[in-house]
This record gives structure tokens, sequence and C-alpha cells, in this order.
């Protein structure tokens, strides 16, 4: 039996800046323009093949299977790599796997290994490295423990592993394939032995198979990734993250920058090269820069996150569906990006652009009502009696932190005493995720996620989870479902679950824009610079 992913249709949501701000590739994102050479004392360097990326914010932690941040996706890709991963039309591909075949009755998935595969310390891979770390990924990552509990990885021979599920779903290959975060990268056993479930710290440690190893990592400051030349490569036409990888570009530097002036600076004086995070209320600094391309991508939801902490108000879903109520999306998103035509209003929990297989009319009729006076009415009933109420934002993220200012005075106008509480990324990760306690409401950038079960409302590990036996069933129910399509049925009962318990509000859909030196010629491809794939043009 043959099993493929399904499509998140996520590449599809482009959408256009304005003819006065940027030139947008409609259908593939590809960047171009006319060749010269850069300067040696800026970013890049041509003679050298060196690419500075610059970035609002640095991981927490490059341990892929562990880390949630986004970033650590951006540069974590081209070092690690996985037994299938993705091609252009977000279909399953080998990578680390020659091939993959799946039972009848898809209980057992059996993968047999390339052969001649190097980690990046001159060891080989095998079919312990395989075992060891995927077992690892199904206890550690977010996704993976659900996905697949009770699930086994066994060694059947050298070159040859098996992965045995107690229920048949959609969501393995699916979740198999994808590179995002917590994802189900392959380390050597060394690593895993030393390590073990806790989070890999030492830089030495980060070792992968792929086309480029890591160097350095000066805390708050930059990450280095270097070719790697003994990278085996596939054969196959390179397609998104499947097929041949081939790496020309010598050094990319991760250069962290949070202040959004400064990155803009540095990207119109050539010292840095790229950046996939260009600020909103900079794009008419580039209009007329015959030395940047721009174009845009889905970045994600904009949510605004209840806290679950008993001390917060909005532990009282009154409370929570008051501020639904009252809220009004269009302010928020367009202080957020500068533009309608950078975001989209989308009332369930999933992406505009997966609509073709995450798709309901559930909570449509009542979304963005824009009631304050009915909002009012709610809160009093929920028991608000004009307690300070803290809503806490991130200042590296240029998007939520301006939608988080626009939803303080938003509050405001329900009668609530709100107050926003901002912080650099590190810190409010950590507030966010570790001390619900300290804040009631936060304004949260979230990535595009490949199905609704990790999304708020349903991770047991961040806010906004309200658990119980109901919740458990329609977990399990929709996490069994064999078949992309059944499984699409079910989102009606997913989104149920959402507008009975409010966990979180569903604020707009932001789509960010990314920018590169004309003269760099870099893949893309899901949201990501595939740096394998990208060259200068001298």
């Amino acid at each position: 039996m043959t099993t493929q992913a399904p499509r998140s249709w996520r590449a599809g949501a482009l959408r256009r800046v304005g003819s006065a701000t940027a030139a947008i590739a409609i259908g593939a994102l590809v960047l171009s323009g006319c060749s010269s050479s850069s300067s040696p004392e800026g970013g890049g360097d041509a003679a050298k093949d060196i690419a500075n990326l610059v970035t609002p914010a640095q991981p927490e932690s490059l341990d892929p299977q562990i880390s949630t941040d986004s970033i650590m996706g951006e540069i974590t890709g081209p070092i690690f790599e996985m037994l299938v991963t993705a091609d252009a039309d977000l279909q399953v591909q080998p990578m680390l796997a020659e091939k993959y075949e799946v039972s009848d009755d898809a209980l057992e998935y059996t993968f047999t290994l390339r052969e001649g595969v190097k980690f990046q310390d001159g060891s080989d891979l095998d079919a312990d490295d395989v075992v060891a770390s995927m077992n690892r990924w199904t206890r550690v990552s977010v996704a993976a423990q659900e996905a697949f509990a009770g699930s086994e990885w066994t060694k059947v021979d050298d070159t040859t592993v098996k992965l045995t599920v107690t229920s048949p779903s959609f969501l393995h290959l699916l979740y198999l394939s994808q590179v995002s975060t917590a994802y189900p990268a392959i380390l050597p056993t060394e690593v895993l032995d030393k390590v073990g479930d806790g989070p890999i710290e030492d830089v030495a440690d980060i070792i992968g198979t792929g086309p480029y190893k890591l160097t350095e990592w000066d805390a708050d400051q930059k990450v280095v990734i270097e070719k790697w030349d003994e990278y085996q490569s596939r054969t196959e036409p390179s397609s998104g993250r499947a097929g041949a990888k081939d790496a020309t570009i010598t050094e990319v530097v991760f250069n962290f920058v949070p202040d959004a002036s400064t990155r803009t600076l540095g990207l119109q004086s050539g010292q840095y090269d790229a950046t996939t995070e260009l600020p909103f209320d900079s794009l008419d600094q580039f209009k007329d820069d015959e030395n940047i391309v721009l174009d845009t991508y889905m970045v994600g939801p904009i949510n605004l996150v209840y806290s679950d902490d008993a001390s917060s108000p909005f532990s009282n879903v009154v409370n929570r569906q008051a501020i639904n109520t009252g809220l009004d999306r269009d302010p928020i998103m367009l202080s957020a990006v500068g533009s309608k035509d950078l975001y989209d209003l989308v009332h369930h929990n999933m992406t505009l652009g997966q609509k073709s297989i995450w798709d309901t009319e559930v909570g449509k009729a009542d979304f963005n009502t824009v009631d304050v006076a009915k909002a009012k009415e709610m809160l009093a009933e929920g028991g608000y009696t004009g307690e300070p109420v803290t809503v806490l934002a991130n200042k590296d993220y240029s998007e939520a932190y301006n939608a988080a200012v626009v939803v303080v005075e938003q509050l405001k106008g329900m009668g609530v005493d709100a107050t926003l509480d901002a912080y650099e990324w590190g810190a409010f990760s950590e507030k966010y995720r570790e001390r619900r306690s300290e804040w009631d409401l936060v304004v949260f950038p979230f990535g595009t996620e490949l199905d609704p079960t990790q999304t708020i409302g349903f991770l047991p590990t961040r806010a906004g989870y309200f658990d119980g036996p109901e919740l458990q069933a329609l977990l399990t129910k929709f996490r069994s479902a064999p078949t992309q399509a059944e499984a699409s049925a079910l989102f009606d009962d997913m989104q149920s679950w959402i507008e009975e318990t409010r966990p979180m509000s569903r604020i707009g859909d932001a789509h960010n824009v990314y920018a590169a030196n004309k003269d760099l010629d870099p893949a893309w491809f899901d949201g990501h610079f595939m740096w394998w794939n990208a060259k200068w043009k001298n």
C-alpha cells in the first residue's frame, strides 16, 4: 500500500504587497535580479561564498527534536535530515531512507536505509542510530508524543528499521516528512546516549547528516553553519526538501538583531544579505532600492491566548467568550502588518491556505461580530469587577507587538483594566510557557501547523488546555482517522470544541515579507530558505 502526505497548500497562500512596494513572483517563490558583485566589507562576499542572514530572535535551543522555535528550524534544516521528507508538492519522498513500505493494515512502516551515509563526525549512519533517534523523538517531541503514542521503532537489520503503531492514522507519514519544529531528525547514537531526553546543550553535539554543519554559536550574536564537503547527496532532481542538495555557498551566518531599524539599515547597507522577517513598517524604505528584491509568504496566525491559571479572570469561560465577542480584528491586523493585502481573517484554527483540507462553517456566523456592549454584559456575568489584567507580548516580532498594543486599547474599551507587558523573545517565551500566573492574555505569533491537534486548545503543554474525558475522546477519534479525507470530516468537531471552551481568539493570519540581495539566488520552500540550493550569481 502506498501512502502520501496530504498537502497543506501553504505555498499557494501568496499575497501581493503592492506594486509600489515590492515585486511579487506569483507561484514559485523565486528571487531574481541583475547581477553585480557584493561588497567584500558588507554581508555577502561572492568571492568567499558567504551569506549573512539577519533575524530578530535567536533560538533557545538547537535541539531539532525538542525545540519549538521557528528560527531553530531555519538554522538546523540544512544540518539534519530525516528518513523521509516533503517535495515541492508536499508529498512524501525518501531522504535517509532509500525506500519505505506501509503494510496493508497501515500498522507497520518499514524503512530501508541508504548505504554510505555518514554523520558530520565521520561515523556511519546505521539502523541503531535511526531507532535511537526515532524512539527519542516519539518521547520528547510535542507532536510525536500524541500522534505516535504507543508506537515502537525496532531494528530489523543494519539497514532496515520498522515502525509499529497502535492504530492507523493519516498523521504518521505527515509528521515524519515535515521539517518545522520538534521534527524527527536523525542523530548519532553516541549523542543520544549522552543527552538522554534532555535538550542538547553542547554545540559539539549538534551533529547531522546534512550538507551543512554547525561551527559556531555566539549567544545573542550569531550562529554559523558551514558547508560539509563529505555530504552524500541523493541523485534525484531537487524538489522542495527532497532530491539532490547542492551546497555552493560555503558559509551561512545567522545574525540575531532584535532592533528592527538596525536590521533595515543593515540590509540597505549590504551588511546583511537576506532576512525572513522584514519589518512591515520598513517596506516603503525598499520600494526604490534596486539592490533588494522582496517577496511574501504566509507566516502564520496571530492569536490571543487566555491564561488557564486559576488566578486569572479568564479561567472563567464566560470572560473568555466576552473578549472574543468584543474584539475588532481588522484594526488589530492592520496595525500588525500595515496593509489589508497582508492579512486574512479566518474563523477557525487552521489557515486560509489550508482550506482544501481544513475548512468548516462552525463558528463562522459569530466570528468578528465586534459587539462591545455585549462583551461588557458578559464580563459582568463572568464576575469581572475591574481588576488589573496583564497582556503579555514580545518585542522582537513587530506584527505581534503592534497587534498587542491595539488589543490593549480594545480591552480598555470593553471596561477591562488592561496593561501591556512586553519582553524580548527569550524572557517572553519563558513567561508564556512557564509562568502563566503572571499574565492573563498573550498575543502570540504562531507558525502554520500541520493539523488541528497542534493548535492552542489541544496542546497539553501550552496555555488554554482544558482537559477532560470529552477532549480525550475527541483527540483519539481524530488521530485514528486512517485517511486525510476522514480526518478533514472531523474538523467540525475539533472546531466545536474551540468554540465551546474558547482557549484562544483567532485574530488573523499574517503574511510576512522576506528580502534578499539581488545578487543572491536563494532557494525558498515552505517558509524557509534552503541554503543548500542557494548561490551567488557571480
